[in-house]
């Protein structure tokens, strides 16, 4: 691999570093360095650019950018001269931080990773790459290796960091990391949970984040980040699931990773866009599917015959998430999401049971009861079914099932591309049959009427008064 930034570089990122190097004083050193380097030597798409600088400071040249680019300016540590430009487009941000030491093979050496510890010097007649730490060679070799073990301790999020990396990018993490990692593992708790819920979106974005949450499970730094999740190596296998309950939650997430080239295009770009900022739902899918059966430990019980029941996990299940990932600063949509997930991830699999009597309306019903999330609950409940195959689980109905729930796949995508629900009754018709005052019943009612019309109930303006007229408010309430 004979990497050369020169050849590499972009018509964007000249521009930007023409314009950067205009706007630094006389003597001063500016560097690109880090992750946005690593990612152009492997032809990786990255819009984070991360620069030192050497004889200025580092904010008061932040400042010069985010006027020259229109941008918005972000100050993160005064103390250590570090800020950010938020460029107009919102996507792409520029880091800035003053040179440890004012040194630049000082600053790599306090770095994480030797494939973070690449730079390049934009502004002057001394170009080509700077790799005191051999990182191209272990970018060619796929390899994360910490630089030292003292760097992960001054910045613990660091031995999460390595995971997120290796599920990104593919690579492996050297043996001497993974005793570093073991070691310092529970320092992961210094770190405060808005940067860890950061790295976790990034790791299960990736796609090789169910191998490295079994080796996070392997190194007991799963377990410091989800404490909750230890019971689960108490549950074993049983007539159905062919493994121990914590094993089947990290392959229900390797499930659903090795599924996603087979799902349909529109699927896969659902899966892509973006749930919330910088949040994919592949992410929070994947997510469910770790704790998809985080309440099956306190549900557990053995009946007579020496059968394993977890009755009404599922909802136990949901009701933990909603701490477990308050605790972790996730956003009131994200945690909505994935409790919904967890919540009805036997639904799909449970109205295929009777596939032969099933009826258009019980099929509506699953939609309106899950909602938006229907597609990633099908994929979910497939993941699930996948990662069943206790003795009592047949290929046949293993197959059968799959084949089930791809129909219920589709058959939510026709029903959303169908003509659109006609308004039998406005909000003002209903206050004056029911003779309510403007206000949540109201909105009640007609959400009421509108999932009847979608079932096939009401068809006409007459039918649809006659339902509002049954509607009972402490049951919709």
């Amino acid at each position: 691999m004979n990497m050369n930034y020169n050849d590499i570089q972009n018509i964007q990122d000249e521009v930007i570093n023409k314009i950067l190097t205009g706007l630094c004083s006389k003597n001063s050193e500016l560097y690109i360095v880090g992750g946005y380097i690593r990612d152009l030597l492997i032809n990786r798409p990255c819009y984070d650019r991360d620069y030192t600088v050497i004889g200025e400071s580092a904010i008061e040249l932040a400042k010069k950018a985010a006027d020259c680019f229109n941008g918005y300016f972000v100050l993160l540590d005064k103390d250590f001269d570090i800020a950010r430009v938020v460029m107009p487009d919102k996507k792409n941000t520029l880091d800035f931080a003053g040179c440890i030491n004012q040194n630049i093979h000082d600053d790599l050496k306090r770095r994480d990773y030797t494939i973070n510890s690449i730079a390049y010097r934009i502004d002057g007649s001394k170009s080509g790459l700077i790799d005191p730490f051999n990182g191209i060679n272990d970018l060619e070799n796929k390899k994360i290796r910490a630089l030292s073990e003292e760097n992960l301790v001054d910045d613990p999020l660091r031995v999460l960091r390595a995971y997120r990396l290796a599920s990104q990018l593919g690579f492996e993490i050297d043996e001497l990391t993974i005793g570093y990692i073991k070691k310092h593992k529970a320092k992961v708790n210094l770190v405060s949970v808005e940067r860890i819920n950061a790295e976790l979106i990034k790791l299960f974005e990736g796609q090789h984040s169910a191998y490295n949450l079994n080796l996070m499970k392997e190194s007991g730094l799963l377990y410091e980040i989800f404490p909750e999740m230890a019971v689960q190596e108490n549950v074993p296998p049983n007539l159905h699931h062919h493994l121990k309950l914590i094993d089947h939650s990290i392959e229900v997430v390797r499930q659903i990773e090795a599924n996603i080239p087979d799902m349909p295009e529109w699927f896969k770009e659902r899966l892509n866009s973006e749930i919330a900022a910088n949040i994919k739902i592949i992410s929070l899918l994947k997510f469910s599917g770790l704790l998809h059966d985080l309440g099956k430990p306190s549900t557990w019980q053995i009946d007579e015959l020496g059968r394993h029941r977890f009755i009404k996990h599922e909802e136990v299940g949901a009701e933990l998430a909603i701490a477990l990932l308050k605790r972790l600063k996730f956003s009131k949509n994200s945690i909505k999401y994935i409790t919904r997930l967890i919540k009805y991830h036997l639904y799909p699999s449970q109205l295929l049971k009777n596939r032969e009597e099933m009826s258009e309306k019980a099929i509506m019903r699953m939609f309106r009861k899950i909602e938006d999330e229907t597609p990633e609950e099908i994929i979910l409940a497939m993941a699930d079914r996948l990662s069943a195959r206790g003795p009592e689980i047949s290929d046949n109905i293993v197959n059968e099932n799959i084949k089930g729930l791809y129909w219920l796949l589709e058959k939510y995508k026709d029903s959303m591309e169908k003509v659109e629900i006609p308004k039998l009754l406005s909000g003002h018709d209903v206050m004056e049959i029911l003779n309510l005052p403007k206000g949540k019943e109201v909105g009640v009612v007609i959400k009421a009427l509108h999932e009847a019309q979608i079932s096939g109930d009401i068809n006409t303006r007459d039918e649809a008064i006659g339902f509002v007229k049954g509607v009972e408010f402490n049951q919709s309430l």
